[in-house]
């Protein structure tokens, strides 16, 4: 029997879309660079794949959970744990190897298993999946690891996609058995393209973003949505945010998704260049998130991260705290030459 809460879910999805533009780094906000000095670190510049957002943030708690597109979390992390694979299919795009599987039911997931591509380490979507939970976000979609055999990817391939084998073969890595660790997250069954990452939107929602500008109202939601995205971005270093693909949003264009958050998570204590360098395109920040931001510490983190045990190394989790702290420096910086009502304007 199909499991019908989830088929209606993505039928409900299901209506008009859109396309997608790319933009490269910029130079560092003058605000950041006061604050942070000038050391800066070489990055690479990587393409990678799957999932997002919703409501405004909440107060931080001690657990990583919630709901995504009105289903709960462990219902669907639950789910897709036990689901039976009946078709793993390669998705198109990217430099690293992931699928969109669907399972007995219908119902689907993305999975990214381990792979040689050091742009994409499954793991670390995880990582980005609690994280986005402990600060009472809800823009990633749920997500944890789970092992997969070759014959539910490999074996369950499409007939017309079979020269992928090769491929696969060569950048997943597989045990002696046949098995491969990787992370299983929720399929969005329809997004859109924002066009925030097109050099004119850049140029605009930079403008609203200024203290001292007007945000329209209309774009007031988005708004605020995107600079928690670029806030969350700071904290796991994903630099890979604005390479092109990855800031999709609802059909309706409501809602903004976190997408591909698989590429991040290293060692900068004040983040990349780029991260900086978006984070400072804005003035105005959440209230609730700031409030977040000053509550998160390791511990709590690493008691979110203990469904998924390893995600994230010691050093990765108080990597996350120094950017915390970086981008809070940011924050107070502008509150107190500002006051906090012309910084704190979201919810």
């Amino acid at each position: 029997m199909k499991l019908w809460g989830f088929i209606l879910l993505e039928l409900a999805a299901l209506g008009s879309v859109s396309g997608l533009l790319v933009l490269g780094a910029q130079r560092v906000g003058a605000g950041f660079a006061e604050a942070h000095g000038a050391s800066e670190r070489a990055a690479r510049e990587p393409a990678v794949v799957p999932r997002p957002f919703d409501p405004p943030p909440v107060a931080i708690t001690t657990t990583a959970t919630g709901t995504f597109m009105g289903m709960k979390d462990e219902l669907l992390i639950e789910h897709m744990l036990t689901a039976q694979v009946a078709e793993a299919k390669h998705n198109k795009g990217g430099s690293s190897i992931s699928f969109r599987l669907t399972f007995s039911d219908g119902s689907r997931a993305a999975f990214k298993p381990k792979q040689t591509n050091p742009q994409t380490v499954p793991r670390k979507e995880v990582a980005a999946y609690r994280l986005n939970r402990l600060l009472g976000l809800n823009g990633v979609p749920p997500a944890t690891m789970r092992t997969l055999h070759r014959s539910d990817l490999i074996g369950k391939l499409p007939p017309d996609t079979s020269f992928m084998v090769t491929r696969i073969e060569a950048e997943t890595v597989f045990d002696e058995e046949g098995f491969t660790r990787g992370e299983v997250s929720y399929w969005i069954p329809a997004i859109a393209d924002s066009h925030l990452d097109t050099l004119e939107a850049v140029m605009t929602w930079w403008h609203w973003m200024t203290i001292g500008e007007e945000i329209p109202p209309e774009k007031f939601a988005m708004m605020a949505q995107l600079s928690t995205l670029l806030v969350f971005d700071m904290l796991t270093n994903n630099s890979d945010r604005f390479s092109g693909g990855n800031m999709m949003t609802s059909l309706d264009g409501r809602t903004l998704y976190y997408m591909d958050n698989a590429f991040g998570f290293q060692l900068d204590p004040e983040g990349h260049l780029k991260c900086r360098t978006y984070l400072t395109r804005t003035q105005k920040f959440s209230r609730r998130l700031v409030t977040a931001l000053r509550t998160l510490d390791a511990t709590s983190y690493r008691r979110a991260l203990d469904g998924d045990p390893g995600v994230l190394s010691r050093e990765e989790i108080a990597a996350v705290m120094l950017r915390r702290d970086a981008t809070l420096r940011y924050i107070d910086g502008l509150i107190k030459q500002h006051g906090a009502a012309r910084v704190l304007v979201f919810p």
